[in-house]
């Protein structure tokens, strides 16, 4: 390898916990508030979903080869596996970074997911302007979260971090959704099935079944439906399936009294022993543990 020759520096949640810069860390959210050496770095392969809201000054880089500028009041969404690189930024550059796993934010946003999917998957990034009103509630946000940072208490800390971010998503959410109307008249015939695939991964009270069954209901054949996936979001039909019927599994176990033969049922599994794997491969727990866990 020649000297001169970039290097791509793989970057996953998990990573993010060893980062100086980093200034809270749970194993699902992640907050950065000091990003301008990130210019001295080589090309980051970023494998989580990030907001970043520039509270001063500017940033320009590329994500995927797409030309990304940030400027003050300004909030770029970004879905995983994004690869970042050619950075310019200005002097005064300040901003927030908050880093999220696909799993909390399909815990944190519930039925309203299919929102961020279709707004954040579907284009890998977007960035929106922030009017006014929504630039000081986002500012008071990030006061908050740093009141928060600063003031750590061992008990339910992570808890009330994660309130408050819940809170911020849903009026992150507002933004997006004002911007679906105009956004679905651009899609393609194929961001138009993939945009239903994840209103029917919503809507199904039943969300584990194979690949299978969701193309036939969008009279397309597995094989393009994982291509439109993958194509979309970086993640096969049945990773999406896969992270749906977690967030069931999570939900019921944690949050609902039935009993784990109940929601056996409920979520469409053939036996407790086959959900009971299902929940140790995923969770890596039994059911009856992460019934126990917080969720």
């Amino acid at each position: 390898m020649k000297d001169n020759q970039l290097v791509l520096k793989e970057i996953d949640f998990n990573d993010l916990d060893e980062h100086s810069n980093v200034k809270y860390y749970d194993g699902d959210v992640a907050i950065i508030d000091d990003i301008r050496n990130l210019k001295d770095l080589a090309p980051l392969y970023a494998k989580m979903n990030f907001i970043t809201f520039c509270t001063a000054g500017r940033i320009q880089f590329n994500i995927n080869d797409r030309q990304i500028q940030l400027a003050e009041g300004e909030v770029l969404f970004s879905a995983p596996y994004v690869i970042l690189d050619n950075y310019l930024i200005s002097p005064d550059f300040e901003c927030k970074i908050l880093c999220l796993s696909d799993d909390i934010i399909h815990a944190m946003l519930n039925d309203q997911i299919y929102i961020w999917n279709l707004m954040v998957y579907n284009r890998h990034t977007n960035v929106i302007m922030l009017p006014d009103e929504d630039k000081t509630q986002f500012l008071h946000y990030y006061e908050l979260i740093k009141f928060k940072m600063q003031h750590q208490s061992v008990h339910n800390n992570t808890i009330a971090m994660q309130a408050i971010i819940q809170g911020m998503l849903f009026d992150v959410l507002s933004l997006l959704d004002q911007n679906m109307d105009e956004e679905a008249t651009r899609n393609t015939h194929g961001q138009a099935l993939f945009n239903s695939f994840l209103k029917m991964l919503t809507s199904c009270e039943i969300k584990h079944h194979p690949v299978d069954y969701y193309a036939e209901r969008l009279n397309i054949t597995p094989k393009y439906l994982t291509m439109l996936c993958t194509k979309y979001s970086s993640k096969p039909a049945s990773e999406w399936i896969t992270q749906y019927t977690k967030e069931d599994i999570r939900q019921a176990l944690c949050h609902t009294t039935l009993s784990i033969k109940e929601i056996c049922v409920q979520l469409g599994f053939s036996n407790v022993s086959f959900f009971g794997s299902y929940v140790r491969r995923n969770f890596g727990v039994s059911p009856t543990k992460l019934r126990m866990q917080k969720g």
